[in-house]
């Protein structure tokens, strides 16, 4: 996995699935409102989709280990996603995101400031928060140094704590 910072929208795999919801959901309503269960559902489809994808090519250690190590935990990164974005919208009043048109690709940056969140969508993401916080989990082990296993908790405490204060 590539990454930048301690957070999923800084990661390779954050931002390929928040393209997804760019490209699948707020286009759909003009970046206009997002929709926690729908983005959850739709990334939960999608990364299904891939696995049945590779499940369909002749079975190989590297397609077990794509399906097992990649495409499962992508299921725990699209909940700390969601969460993510949740959390920003809860501290800044917006989610800011971008959608990279055009043939050079060029970013055009929108601020959602409506959200859908019902009554299922935070348990289950709190869940998730509180599953990767366990010393054994493979996200918690996933840190290069302590200083940096540090940075990545206190922020996961803070998303955490945030979506507690709206259940």
């Amino acid at each position: 996995m590539g990454a930048w910072g301690i957070t999923i929208r800084q990661s390779d795999d954050g931002l390929d699935l928040l393209d997804t919801i760019v490209a699948e959901q707020l286009r759909n309503v003009n970046f206009t409102v997002f929709n926690v269960s729908e983005a959850i559902t739709l990334l939960n489809q999608t990364i299904q989709e891939e696995i049945e994808q590779y499940k369909q090519k002749p079975p190989s250690k590297i397609t077990d280990f794509y399906i097992s190590e990649t495409l499962m935990h992508d299921f725990i990164n699209a909940a700390l996603l969601v969460a993510e974005c949740l959390y920003d919208y809860y501290q800044t009043g917006e989610l800011v995101v971008y959608d990279y048109i055009g043939e050079n690709y060029d970013p055009v940056e929108y601020h959602i400031k409506n959200f859908i969140v019902t009554g299922n969508d935070l348990p289950s993401l709190l869940t998730e928060l509180e599953n990767v916080q366990n010393p054994e989990h493979w996200k918690y082990q996933g840190w290069a140094n302590e200083k940096i296993l540090q940075q990545w908790l206190a922020h996961i405490q803070s998303v955490q704590q945030t979506l507690k204060e709206h259940t």
